[in-house]
């Protein structure tokens, strides 16, 4: 899922320039995946957003299968 918001105001840093905070919840994801994960979301996010990878924060959650729902049921 993905939500795009332009007209929030955000500060990182101390500034206003533009930035991406990207929450990325996930069941089973490694640490290895997360650092690549992270390389490529940030190579996206400049590529298409023009916002510069040092402008980039991702927070990533690992959470049981069976603390997610969907479709009248959970994962686990």
């Amino acid at each position: 899922m993905i939500e795009l918001d332009p007209e929030k105001t955000m500060l990182f840093a101390g500034n206003c320039d533009p930035l991406a905070f990207i929450e990325c919840k996930s069941i089973g994801l490694s640490t290895a995946q997360t650092k690549a994960l992270s390389s490529s979301l940030s190579r996206q996010i400049e590529n298409s957003l023009q916002i510069t990878a040092d402008r980039v924060y991702i927070e990533f959650s690992q959470c049981p299968a069976d603390y997610w729902g969907w479709n009248g049921s959970t994962f686990g």
